[in-house]
């Protein structure tokens, strides 16, 4: 038999250790996020959400659907609007889930910190990702969490895992082919050229896959050229490489904790190297080339909250340092929390989706046309997936991308299916005889019956 101290000791685990064993500030971190993420306003940006409802209504991209970006935002979404339905809270829980993941691995790394230090890396983390528009229906969010996972596999030298997680995030973007080429060249540098070779290999293995199942569903050319052909020979006068000082000195900032670890580091101070955390958070920052913009720079985040939280950790050795450069975060921080504040609405709509009265008043009145009803739409909202409707012939681009109209005709195809007797046309009011205006908006429906 066994003595009451002996079973306290042996069988019974102390309550201490209990409280030990849940991480209570991870856990309000988390909770706060969900807060701070259900309040803002959302963005669900039409390149995405639209595709991804016409996927899930039997439209394939690419034959059917002509986006320049990976499958993966948008087939992931379709998986999600085929199993719950088009419903405002999938297209709210789509931009919330991401950001949670990639602050579960930020304060998973961050736990052995002190309180103080693991607040400021994910108070840097929240200001810097929701100031970025991190709180969006958008390819650059998802790829959010897989920041850090990638830095640990490099560190690890799992190069296989590494190579499948970074050919994960070129499907969902491909300039997430940065980080590869930023992470074969170190290796390369090095002279890991096995590594290197695994890691390329391995990246490339996703996009194989996936081409190779839309060629089996007939659209493998239609892949190959709006992913690889399309980007690189088509490029509208307004995207350019040209940010401002401001912006680049926001990136610069953001940049500084991390770059200081990573030289100051000591061999096996960490498990994911801050070296690895520093080439994944640059690969992953320039995303934003050739279409410059601080949003597309938001997967980086991630690991410079981390950086950031061992820049902290590292500078308590000396008082001088130590106020520094906990005066440099608490300032970064407070900036980016002016700009978020002054910046966002915090009445939780969704932007693009439903956001104005008019446009639910639009919607509502396509609604009432029968389900069969073709709707062509001339609109940046998503008009399609929020009226349950198809566009005529049973193809769709952006209506606003023109410079993509000539690739495959698909511009004059789709003019020529809008004049088919009954679709709906929605756009902006005109002196068309027959219109109906909404609000901001107009629809006529094409004279006669439709087939």
């Amino acid at each position: 038999m066994f003595s009451a101290t002996e079973l306290g000791h042996e069988r019974i685990p102390k309550m201490s250790s209990i409280v030990r064993s849940w991480d209570f500030f991870g856990l309000v971190a988390l909770a706060a996020q969900l807060v701070l993420a259900l309040s803002l306003r959302a963005t669900a940006w039409p390149e995405v959400t639209t595709p991804g409802y016409l996927w899930s209504r039997g439209m394939l991209l690419y034959r059917d659907i002509k986006f320049q970006h990976g499958p993966g935002t948008i087939g992931t979404l379709a998986l999600a609007f085929l199993t719950f339905g088009v419903h405002t809270w999938v297209v709210r829980a789509y931009a919330t889930i991401w950001p949670l993941i990639a602050h579960f691995f930020v304060l998973r790394e961050t736990r052995p910190f002190s309180l103080i230090v693991r607040l400021l890396a994910s108070a840097f983390f929240l200001v810097q990702f929701f100031s970025l528009d991190g709180n969006a229906v958008w390819p650059t969010v998802v790829m959010s969490a897989w920041a850090i996972p990638i830095a640990a596999a490099l560190s690890r030298r799992r190069m296989w895992s590494a190579g499948l997680l970074i050919g994960a995030a070129i499907l969902f973007k491909q300039t997430a082919a940065y980080v590869l080429v930023v992470a074969a060249f170190w290796l390369l540098a090095h002279k890991r050229l096995r590594d290197a070779w695994q890691l390329w290999v391995a990246a490339c293995l996703p996009y194989a896959v996936t081409l190779s199942a839309f060629a089996i569903l007939g659209a493998g050319p239609e892949m190959l050229r709006w992913t690889l052909a399309v980007p690189l020979t088509i490029h509208p006068e307004s995207v350019t490489f040209r940010p401002s000082v401001f912006d680049l000195s926001v990136l610069i900032f953001a940049f500084l904790p991390t770059v200081g670890v990573a030289l100051l580091e000591r061999e096996g101070e960490y498990a994911i190297e801050s070296r690895w955390l520093l080439l994944v958070a640059l690969g992953f920052a320039l995303v934003s080339y050739p279409r410059w913009g601080l949003t597309h720079t938001i997967p980086s985040v991630p690991c410079l909250a981390v950086g950031v939280a061992r820049f902290l950790r590292r500078s308590a050795t000396v008082r001088w340092l130590r106020r520094a450069a906990f005066a440099f975060v608490i300032t970064f921080v407070g900036a980016r929390a002016l700009v978020l504040a002054s910046g966002n609405d915090f009445d939780g709509k969704i932007l693009f989706w439903n956001a104005e009265p008019a446009f639910d008043r639009l919607v509502a009145r396509l609604r009432s046309f029968p389900p069969e009803a073709r709707v062509h739409s001339l609109l940046w909202e998503n008009v399609l997936p929020r009226s349950g409707h198809l566009p005529p012939g049973r193809l769709y681009v952006n209506p606003f991308f023109s410079w993509f109209f000539p690739v495959d005709h698909i511009g004059e195809r789709i003019r020529t299916a809008a004049k088919s007797p009954g679709t709906v046309v929605v756009g902006y009011p005109s002196s068309m005889p027959g219109e109906e205006r909404i609000g901001p908006y107009a629809l006529f429906q094409v004279p006669g019956n439709p087939k």
